[in-house]
């Protein structure tokens, strides 16, 4: 935790969302056993925000897309290497998607 877990309280920040987004943000509070108010914290103290204070640079919504993107390529060629070993050839269609993926990856980068 940081050195202000234990300080009280008394500023507060107002922020205007959807029922949608209040909804979203109340349900990922729930998933991980915090309260909205403490779950927003965690996000805006720990998060990206927090790294640009210090100098760390955060990632881009884009970039972080891509890096999702080859991991599940990557993935893919896991899967390619294993039916290779285990039966000497690929399948030319598992071939054409795997590359489907790699260039929509690329494309997403180039963009």
């Amino acid at each position: 935790m940081n050195a202000d877990a234990g300080a009280l309280r008394t500023e507060r920040l107002y922020v205007r969302l959807t029922a949608e987004e209040a909804a979203r943000v109340a349900a990922l509070a729930d998933a991980r056993g915090l309260t909205v108010s403490d779950f927003v914290r965690r996000v805006l103290l720990r998060g990206s925000a927090a790294r640009r204070l210090t100098g760390r640079r955060a990632m881009a919504t884009d970039a972080a897309g891509t890096i999702r993107q080859l991991s599940a390529i990557t993935v893919e060629l896991r899967r390619l290497l294993t039916i290779a070993d285990e039966t000497g050839t690929i399948p030319e269609t598992e071939l054409r998607v795997c590359l489907g993926q790699v260039q929509a990856a690329i494309s997403g980068v180039a963009a």
